[in-house]
């Protein structure tokens, strides 16, 4: 999947709550790695996810993890 793909994605905790939805992500270039994704959740408040915490992305991005146990950006 390419990267300008997943922005605009609708974000999901595990307990089916809406997070918010993608719009950047930040990249390790020298591990040619994402870092984190960088979700707008609310009125100008960012979420940082961790890759370990996506359970899955398709139509929209799932997370194993609660949104309360998020880190903000």
């Amino acid at each position: 999947m390419k990267a300008k793909k997943l922005f605009g994605k609708e974000v999901i905790d595990v307990d089916a709550r809406v997070v918010g939805k993608i719009v950047d992500m930040e990249l390790d270039v020298s591990k040619a790695s994402i870092r984190s994704i960088l979700v707008k959740s609310g009125l100008g408040k960012r979420l940082s996810i961790l890759p370990q915490d996506v359970d899955k992305i398709g139509d929209k991005a799932v997370l194993k993890i609660a949104k309360d146990k998020l880190q903000k950006a």
